[in-house]
């Protein structure tokens, strides 16, 4: 319904996610600074959720962007200041999985779906 990230400059998070996503950033007229980001038509589903298992200490909170190929996506997160840490993999029969922290060191998945993935 709403996931909420943090930011140390708010330019350089915007244009981050203005370009390899085609995000919508607005920023709120509140008492506060703060950004609304709309991440694609309001007819489509929201974000969706799931649960694994612990793997490290260093395991947090992983929300995951749905994107139509991770391999551009993965080059623009890169060409923007992103870092790739969990290079992309296959999970066999649901899709391609990668991991990414943005310029301000948040922690991201991204998954390119896909039924024949082996």
């Amino acid at each position: 319904m709403h996931f909420e990230i943090v930011a140390d400059d708010a330019d350089r998070i915007s244009n981050f996610y203005k370009t390899v996503f085609g995000w919508k950033v607005q920023k709120w007229d509140g008492p506060t600074d703060y950004w609304f980001l709309t991440t694609g038509d309001e007819k489509e589903s929201g974000i969706d959720g799931a649960f694994g298992i612990r793997q490290s200490e260093d395991d947090a909170v992983v929300n995951t962007i749905d994107v139509s190929s991770i391999d551009e996506t993965v080059k623009q997160i890169e060409e923007n200041g992103g870092l790739i840490v969990r290079p992309k993999s296959v999970i066999p029969g649901v899709g391609y999985l990668a991991y990414f922290k943005d310029t301000e060191g948040n922690l991201w998945g991204i998954m390119q779906s896909d039924a024949n993935a082996k």
